[in-house]
């Protein structure tokens, strides 16, 4: 599969998937994936982060929450809009835009963390987003 057929299929569930997700039926990732998550993560206070495949924004907004200054991206143009409108009624200083974790559009060297919760697994050619990923992190 290709990324823009990933990105369709995606847009095509995004309005539906934030209205669920966000009237709590995500039940595993309330009750289980995001709380086991952000149990494991070390530290982030005060670094830079980005988030691979950000969805609506919910695990971004946690992370945002514990200190870190958050870049957010994903395919799909409706998930970034309700996340973008989240971070306009409670700004946590998240920037989101819609883009490719194929092609990152960031500078080497820029961020100190990423994150990718439950985004890996649909992204056809994972090693190339590792590639990117490894890219824009900080050395070290």
């Amino acid at each position: 599969m290709e990324d823009e057929e990933v990105a369709k299929y995606w847009e095509g569930n995004a309005e539906a998937w934030t209205y669920c997700s966000r009237a709590g039926y995500d039940v595993f990732r309330d009750a289980l994936n995001t709380p086991s998550f952000l149990a494991m993560l070390p530290p982030v206070d005060g670094l830079t982060g980005i988030d691979i495949g950000c969805g609506e924004g919910y695990n971004t907004r946690k992370v945002a929450e514990l200190g870190a200054k958050m870049t957010a991206i994903d395919l799909a143009p409706t998930f970034i809009r309700y996340a973008s409108e989240q971070e306009q009624a409670n700004p946590l200083g998240i920037t989101y835009q819609v883009a490719n974790a194929h092609a990152l559009p960031f500078d080497n060297d820029c961020f100190d963390f990423s994150i990718a919760c439950m985004s890996l697994m649909d992204m056809p050619d994972q090693a190339a987003v590792f590639q990117e990923i490894y890219r824009v992190l900080k050395p070290g």
